[in-house]
């Protein structure tokens, strides 16, 4: 077998992977439409981020899991979420409410699959009522205040105003000053949420720290304080981000296992058709040459498909004769055909895994290798360079 026969295995191989590769993304989106999986999957990250971690305290993932609730139903947030237009989509919502009990009906069936860090912070800060609260801020001579003191009195300050006598009072008046008459302040206070977790008020504590060490001005501060809310947001959602990616790379390895079975893409019976068999060798190595853009193409995609559907094409359930055909030609008692029965079934179960593996390695993965091998197989002699002056060699 001589390099250019290899060469034209490796894109035969290669390009049946990019179809079947097309073919799982395709299962795979429709799956997280129907499950929602990347909204949720933001909305649980959110509310871990807000709670502290997955291993806080219970209380303070109920807190978290509360106030995300009250954040998504925010205008800012809302408005991200876009409902379903298509008809499709709305089918799939439609049998997604089955799936909730009835006070969850009421409720959205969908949620935003993205969220801009400045829409976050702001909605956050809001709906803490921190700008408010930092509206109301005086700033005594001989001590002066800033966004971590407002912060770290948070959780004492529905304590403070029905208890004068009480620490926190004095706290609270060291920052707003007089707050026994101030029944505009009392107000705010009284309308705080109440499911706050204390992770929460601690991680934008420290925050408050950095934007302290920058700025001086608690006005300023505040605009500061809220680029620091967008970068903890922003570096929490690459950390979520890169954890849905591990999850949908499983998924993708169970859903390319399951193509492949349902195909009966065995790679091991694949190398050996296209080492074997020239035609189809040929006809599928023309096919992957001739389409360089056929991620965007839909003609070639309906040209491949056609090919694909020909008997002669070592994928599909009519080739399990051949595949077998080692019983047929192979003589032995019967306890030796047993295990070789055995060895075949295995071999084709291992070639399944195989090319499931392959499959989820993604379209773009092979189409990029596709084109690398395609331009080593075209690849030829350098041209000899030439003038106008030197004519080309004869």
């Amino acid at each position: 077998m001589n390099l250019p026969v290899i060469v034209d295995i490796a894109v035969g191989l290669i390009f049946i992977y990019l179809i079947l590769s097309l073919l799982t993304s395709e299962v795979q989106e429709l799956i997280s439409t129907f499950l929602q999986w990347r909204g949720k999957h933001l909305k649980k990250s959110i509310q871990l981020l807000v709670a502290g971690g997955s291993e806080t305290q219970q209380q303070d993932i109920d807190d978290a899991t509360v106030l995300v609730h009250k954040l998504y139903q925010d205008p800012l947030i809302n408005t991200l979420n876009q409902q379903a237009q298509k008809l499709v989509e709305k089918e799939v919502q439609e049998i997604n409410q089955f799936r909730y009990n009835s006070k969850a009906l009421k409720e959205k069936q969908s949620s935003p699959s993205y969220i801009p860090s400045e829409t976050f912070a702001i909605t956050l800060l809001e709906a803490l009522r921190i700008p408010e609260l930092v509206n109301f801020v005086q700033t005594p001579s001989e001590r002066k205040t800033n966004l971590y003191m407002v912060l770290s009195s948070y959780k004492q300050l529905k304590t403070a105003i029905t208890d004068k006598n009480s620490d926190s009072y004095q706290q609270i008046h060291n920052i707003y000053g007089d707050i026994t008459e101030n029944n505009e302040f009392k107000k705010l206070v009284q309308d705080l949420p109440e499911y706050v977790p204390n992770n929460l008020i601690t991680s934008l504590s420290v925050l408050a720290q950095r934007s302290k060490l920058k700025i001086d001005n608690i006005k300023d501060e505040t605009s500061q304080f809220q680029k620091e809310v967008e970068t903890w947001f922003d570096r929490s959602m690459d950390r979520a981000s890169g954890v849905y990616k591990r999850n949908a790379k499983g998924v993708a390895i169970l859903i390319g296992i399951s193509v492949a079975i349902l195909t009966n893409t065995d790679t091991f019976f694949l190398l050996k058709r296209l080492s074997q068999d020239s035609a189809v060798r040929s006809a599928i190595t023309e096919s992957a040459i001739q389409q360089k853009d056929f991620l965007n193409d839909q003609n070639a995609r309906s040209q491949f498909q056609e090919l694909l559907g020909n008997a002669s094409v070592p994928i599909g359930w009519q080739n399990i004769s051949q595949q077998f055909e080692p019983l047929k030609t192979s003589r032995g008692n019967s306890a030796q055909m047993f295990i070789l029965r055995i060895w075949l079934a295995f071999k084709i179960l291992f070639g399944w895994i195989v090319s499931g593996l392959a499959i989820a390695m993604g379209a773009p993965f092979w189409f990029d290798v596709l084109n690398k091998v395609i331009n080593v197989r075209n690849s030829g002699p350098k041209p000899v360079a030439y003038t106008k002056d030197q004519p080309p060699e004869k």
